[in-house]
């Protein structure tokens, strides 16, 4: 088992399955859908905040091979991000070869022998990328030091049954491997820097990524920029390469910011009920959502009613301005209530004002209006938006869904395959590969069964 995971060049991050942001939706009817950034979008929420993506590299001064690879890297990115939407004015990517000044580097393209982590020795990884970190940090790994193991072990027949910890680290750091050649290194380079610019890995009906198509799959023959993949960027970056702050959600305390959407996106509103000291709790909120502004305040009136409260649930949507609405509806702590809403936007409108009605378990109510509350202006994809098929972009987090049982069967795998690694690497630093292996079996790691708890928003904050 470890034999195949060492010789299988994988162009993968090692499973960390922690998202930057996770935001999860049930539908009042029975169909649930659960919508989500992809993992790798961290990035961009939190690195790429200018009209231009800037790489860095440094420490190349060896092997300048390296410095040609990723500036030609990042260029084919552009050039077919370009090519595909046709708007050479909005995507900007940039190479800097040894700055002077770093404060100018969005992420970092770094090129080295073999890994350090134990966890990457083990798997045999050719490439990693860091989708939570301050900057987009790209790593390549050069050396074929999974061939040098096999070549070891044709010459020595109780290899793999007496290899321990110590003497893997030995073999992979200081013993001499044949350099990956320059397509290699290229197409693995290619593949990382797809995960720096949002994309994850494709799905595929039998799991099997050997068998995808275009740079995010794992087959080594594959060596174009698919234009599907292009478009998912699309869906990661609205208008290019920018970054517009919004606030994540709208405090019924502080009703005064706005959020700025744009036309075509899948849209995450979250409204929070604050608990009110002396109070009963609140059990139920009906938001209503007037896309032009309003001079009434009729909730009747409104164009868009979304009711989740104790023995009604319903919405209303005369489709003119929001298609796909959802909504949960869950606790911030015991008090809080907390209505989650997601939408697709189809129409510009500007300073639309809302209604937020909460209801206390003692039949109160308590109103509050908010003028201006949310703009929907026109992306410069807008039309590539609204043609995509949103399915692409979700899965189920917290749920059972029929329509995601290959992907979760696949996440196990990683977590399982992660777990029987780890508990190798701790069993060899005091035993040989025979003795661990003939303790520890992929088999002994099995799914968790225990029930999903109850869907929260989780913000993971970074240093």
């Amino acid at each position: 088992m470890l034999k195949q995971v060492l010789l299988t060049i994988s162009l993968i991050l090692i499973a960390f399955s922690v998202d930057q942001k996770v935001f999860g939706y049930a539908d009042v009817s029975t169909h649930e859908e659960y919508l989500d950034f992809q993992p790798y979008t961290g990035n961009r929420l939190i690195v790429f905040n200018d009209t231009r993506i800037d790489y860095c590299i440094t420490n190349n001064d060896e092997n300048p091979m390296f410095n040609h690879i990723a500036t030609n890297v990042i260029k084919t990115w552009h050039d077919r991000i370009v090519e595909v939407t046709n708007h050479p004015l909005v995507w900007d990517m940039a190479t800097h070869i040894h700055p002077k000044n770093e404060s100018i580097c969005d992420g970092y393209v770094n090129f080295v022998d073999t890994p350090d982590p134990t966890i990457f020795q083990l798997s045999g990884v050719a490439g990693f990328s860091h989708p939570l970190t301050p900057v987009a940090n790209v790593t390549i790994y050069t050396d074929d030091y999974q061939s040098t193991l096999a070549e070891i072990a044709k010459k020595d027949a109780n290899f793999w049954e007496t290899l321990t910890l110590e003497k893997l680290q030995d073999i992979i750091k200081n013993k001499k491997h044949k350099q990956f050649d320059y397509e290699k290194i290229y197409r693995v380079t290619m593949h990382e820097i797809g995960h720096s610019l949002s994309l994850n890995h494709p799905s595929t009906p039998d799991g099997n990524l050997e068998k995808a198509s275009g740079i995010m799959g794992y087959n080594m023959s594959q060596n174009q920029i698919s234009d599907d993949e292009v478009l998912q960027i699309v869906k990661a970056y609205p208008n290019g390469f920018s970054k517009i702050p919004s606030p994540e959600s709208i405090n019924l305390n502080d009703p005064h910011n706005k959020k700025s959407v744009y036309l075509g996106e899948i849209t995450n509103l979250t409204i929070e009920l604050p608990s009110q000291e002396g109070k009963l709790i609140p059990t139920g909120i009906e938001v209503y959502i007037f896309p032009e502004g309003t001079t009434s305040q009729k909730p009747d009136s409104a164009p868009i009613k979304i009711i989740k409260t104790d023995g009604k649930n319903s919405i209303v949507n005369d489709e003119t301005y929001l298609e796909d609405i959802r909504v949960s509806m869950t606790h911030w702590d015991t008090f809080t209530k907390v209505l989650s809403i997601q939408f697709k936007v189809v129409k510009e409108f500007e300073n639309a004002d809302m209604i937020v009605v909460a209801h206390s378990a003692g039949g109160f109510e308590k109103q509050w209006f908010m003028n201006d509350v949310m703009n929907v202006e026109k992306a410069i994809f807008s039309h590539l938006l609204l043609d995509l098929d949103t399915k692409e972009y979700t899965y189920h987090l917290m749920s059972a869904n029929p329509n995601r049982d290959l992907e979760k069967e696949s996440a196990f795998k990683s977590e399982q395959k992660k777990l029987y690694i780890e508990a190798l690497s701790d069993c060899l630093t005091n035993n040989n590969m025979k003795t661990c292996t003939g303790e520890i079996k992929i088999d002994d790691f099995k799914q968790n069964k225990t029930p999903v708890p109850i869907w929260m928003p989780i913000t993971l904050l970074m240093n």
